[in-house]
């Protein structure tokens, strides 16, 4: 009976030290819509972007065609003649750009800002011309006009006018163009071995992966800045099922088709990956706590407790909270026979995982495959990699990009985040310590659901606002 009532007395206290911190931690902060600051450049930076959107650079999945790209370079070339003028090409990459700007100071790591200039296709029926590039209402429209040409015409812009400005390179600049990011292809790849070839380790790449967005959170009522400092792995495993076929009218008890849907139904309704919360996420939770509404803060402001139960609990959650924690799967594609009357002798499904930090390709194939085993499925690893390398919080670039964001956005909240995506950036972990992914343009909820998607668009105010705040981060940097 002692025994019980320590361990209840242990419990009030433990309750009583988190009640005593989530009101300590409470940061009242206002309902803080999604600002965009009109720009009086808004329009001429505008036009740059929309001639780049009119240069249909969509890449399907297997397309390999380094001259398709001719015409984007040349437009680039064209739409910021400061840039190229000012910087040197190097190597010809297969048509993914690589630019240098001389410094003389070899002793110092360089800076590289880098996206990509191949976009997804525009299928589906647009309200506009997907490479129009359409300015109506200060919206401009068109494939690419967030993903990402929105960021290369941003730090092309910003290094178009610091070259007009006079500004003298402290250290090595350098902006890369890759052509072959939305296929996975070798692009970033050529670029980083060059890098390495010549020796050349730099201080900061930044890439895309995040941005400005509406509440990031349930309970979150303002914007937020995130900063990317990894990314989530990538697998992609194919599970086929065999049998004798035949004819429709005498199915089997359980056909091929048949077992695969029971394998899908078992992995996507008790999820087989432990959830573990990884460093980054983890300071993302203690960053949104203080902001969020009692019940929250209860629990993400003492995360030195509930972690573990919200692992539990997040394992079995959709959507971002369970991504967040866990190693994802979706089931993507499955084919069978072609024919309605027919039994098909092979049908297969493919899945895509997304891998947390905690999980290797290794274990997250042999999880897969022993569930597959069980109806009798084969598996094939088609491809895959492990989560990136994560880049410190506290380095100085992550600062330099924080600075730059509360200057330019003050009333936007600034956080970490692991990537539930992938980028091109993770290769350069090979030539830099810190990698950061974000892009410094506001974009709502409606704003963000259109790429990858119909009806791409973006305020020309977000785009313009992405310039002087990529400035800031050149120039703090440039010393």
């Amino acid at each position: 009976m002692i025994l019980l009532y320590l361990l209840l007395a242990v419990v009030l206290i433990l309750l009583l030290i988190c009640l005593i911190r989530a009101c300590v931690l409470q940061k009242k902060i206002p309902d803080t819509p999604l600002i965009r600051k009109e720009n009086p450049d808004a329009m001429r930076i505008a036009q740059k972007l929309s001639k780049m959107v009119q240069v249909n650079t969509v890449v399907l999945p297997g397309e390999d065609n380094p001259q398709q790209f001719e015409p984007m370079i040349r437009t680039l070339s064209e739409q910021f003649p400061l840039v190229f003028q000012t910087f040197r090409r190097l190597d010809r990459l297969d048509n993914n750009l690589l630019l240098k700007w001389e410094s003389g100071h070899p002793e110092k790591e360089g800076l590289l800002f880098m996206g990509h200039m191949d976009v997804v296709d525009a299928a589906g029926q647009w309200d506009h011309d997907p490479f129009g590039g359409e300015i109506i209402d200060d919206v401009l429209w068109g494939r690419g006009s967030i993903d990402i040409k929105s960021g290369l015409c941003g730090f092309f812009e910003a290094f178009e006018q610091l070259i007009a400005e006079g500004m003298t390179p402290q250290r090595d600049l350098y902006l890369f163009c890759s052509r072959t990011e939305e296929n996975s292809g070798p692009g970033a790849e050529m670029a980083v071995e060059y890098l390495h070839r010549h020796g050349i380790h730099l201080e900061m790449v930044l890439d895309e992966g995040c941005s400005i967005g509406e509440s990031p959170m349930q309970g979150i009522r303002r914007p937020y800045a995130l900063i990317g400092l990894g990314e989530k792995g990538y697998v992609n495993l194919k599970f086929t099922a065999r049998s004798n076929g035949g004819h429709s009218s005498e199915p089997p008890h359980v056909s091929t088709i048949g077992r695969l849907s029971q394998f899908i139904a078992r992995v996507e309704k008790h999820s087989p990956f432990r959830c573990k919360m990884d460093a980054t996420t983890r300071r993302m939770l203690e960053t949104f706590a203080p902001e969020m509404p009692f019940a929250q803060r209860f629990v993400y402001g003492n995360l030195w407790l509930f972690a573990p139960i919200l692992e539990k609990v997040y394992r079995y959650r959709d959507g971002f909270q369970g991504a967040m924690l866990k190693t994802t799967a979706a089931f993507t594609i499955i084919e069978g026979a072609h024919a309605a009357n027919i039994l098909p002798d092979t049908a297969y499904v493919i899945c895509n995982l997304r891998l947390s930090p905690h999980d290797t390709v290794e274990q997250v194939v042999a999880t897969m495959q022993a569930i597959a085993s069980r109806y009798g499925l084969e598996t094939q690893l088609m491809d895959g990699r492990g989560a990136s390398e994560i880049t410190p919080l506290g380095s100085v670039p992550y600062q330099a990009i924080e600075k730059s964001i509360r200057k330019h956005f003050p009333e936007v909240g600034v956080t970490p985040y692991l990537i539930l995506g992938g980028t091109d950036a993770r290769h350069f972990t090979k030539v830099c310590d810190n990698v950061l992914r974000f892009v410094p343009h506001a974009l709502t909820n409606e704003e963000v659901r259109t790429v990858h998607g119909r009806n791409e668009h973006i305020s020309i105010h977000a785009l313009a606002n992405e310039v002087p705040c990529y400035k800031d981060i050149i120039l703090e940097l440039n010393r």
